[in-house]
């Protein structure tokens, strides 16, 4: 198996777009079964996720978490997608 770690994510996405339409229906069912909660856009948050989540706004509440703007969020995120590639 030949794996290139440093593919781009528009090759990755060739590469699989190519593959699902030379597939055959068992080989598809069990990618669709692999992804099919993210295709589906459900999400449940875990006991763990909903406890951080709960402190969290504690801390907010009363003063001692850290806030962003709206413009400071904004930037987090496209700094982020920078350094990420898209």
């Amino acid at each position: 198996m030949k794996r290139n770690i440093a593919m781009e994510p528009s090759s990755i996405k060739q590469k699989l777009h190519h593959y699902i339409d030379v597939a055959d229906e068992k080989k598809l069912q069990a990618i669709y079964t692999i992804l099919e909660d993210e295709i589906e856009g459900e999400y449940f948050y875990t006991q763990d996720e909903i406890r951080m989540f709960y402190e969290r706004r504690q801390k907010h509440l009363n003063g001692e978490g850290k806030t962003y703007t709206v413009e400071e969020t904004l930037n987090l995120v496209r700094q982020n997608r920078k350094s990420n590639g898209l």
